[in-house]
């Protein structure tokens, strides 16, 4: 008599059952996962709109009405000031980047914090199906309200906003400048979550290479030596990308982490982004040699 012969008519029907309760329990989490996506990639702090107003107030700062972006204005503005649109990460809100303005504003640009439905006092649910338009809108409000081309700053999941911007809207954009980017959202969290086939249920895959697939304008990548997120490759591939058709400068921070790479920054450092008008290579070998430069 054979094993499975030998046993209980319940156990031998269990067992054949429980390849297919797994597939089910696998369906499951899949659909979840899937209607949950969202939770897993944006972290927003909210915040009232009359505190809004009122932190901006204290800041010196004005508020675009509607879309709730935050201006800061350089000690002097004349004909020469130039404007910068600085998209932040998947977390917190637009004032927490707000010590950036006097980077931006010693260099003769007034900082526009760019703010993300869902974050701050605005409605709505963030995505990549908000994000984009509302970025645009703001572009397009930019535009009218100042004369000149904007300099488009992302840091880690606003590269990806930025790099939609500058696709959709070249003609606009003086320099595009990536913060510790991916080359593709959907390529990154398919790497950290194999198990499960995110390319075919991201809804947010801010496939940045193939958007900047034929951008030919002034570009600066700076790539996080140590990113554990999404990796110091996906910003030396991106910024080996823009470099074949533009003039593109790479800064690598070899000590630097995805949500550190701020502490390390220079005043030379934000020059080489924000100033340099051909391309330079700030980074050690390492790096370089992992991607074949």
């Amino acid at each position: 008599m054979t094993l499975a012969k030998a046993l209980p008519m319940q156990v031998r029907l269990a067992l054949r059952r429980t390849p297919l309760i797994a597939a089910l329990i696998y369906c499951v989490i899949l659909v979840w996962m899937y209607v949950r996506q969202d939770h897993f990639i944006y972290f927003p702090v909210t915040a009232d709109e009359s505190l809004w107003r009122e932190k901006a107030v204290e800041a010196k700062a004005r508020i675009i009405p509607g879309l709730n972006a935050i201006v800061v204005e350089p000690p002097v503005v004349d004909a020469s000031t130039k404007t910068a649109l600085f998209f932040h990460g998947n977390d917190g809100n637009a004032f927490e980047r707000l010590s950036l303005a006097k980077v931006f504003n010693t260099r003769g640009y007034r900082l526009v914090l760019a703010e993300y439905p869902g974050f701050g006092p605005n409605r709505g649910k963030p995505s990549q199906a908000t994000i984009v338009p509302s970025a645009m809108a703001l572009m397009r409000e930019i535009s009218q309200r100042w004369p000149g081309r904007v300099t488009l700053v992302g840091e880690s999941l606003g590269s990806g906003v930025a790099a939609q911007v500058a696709a959709a809207m070249p003609e606009r954009v003086d320099r595009l400048v990536l913060i510790t980017p991916f080359s593709s959202l959907r390529e990154t969290a398919a790497r950290k979550m194999w198990f499960i086939p995110v390319r075919l249920l991201l809804k947010s895959p801010f496939d940045s290479s193939v958007a900047l697939a034929n951008y030919h304008g002034l570009s600066a990548v700076l790539v996080a030596g140590q990113d554990e997120l999404v990796g110091p490759q996906a910003g030396l591939a991106l910024q080996k990308q823009l470099a074949s058709r533009g003039s593109s400068t790479l800064l690598v921070l070899p000590t630097a982490t995805h949500n550190t790479w701020i502490s390390g920054m220079t005043d030379a450092h934000w020059d080489q982004l924000l100033m340099a008008r051909t391309a330079i290579s700030s980074a050690p070998l390492m790096p370089l040699q992992a991607t074949g430069r």
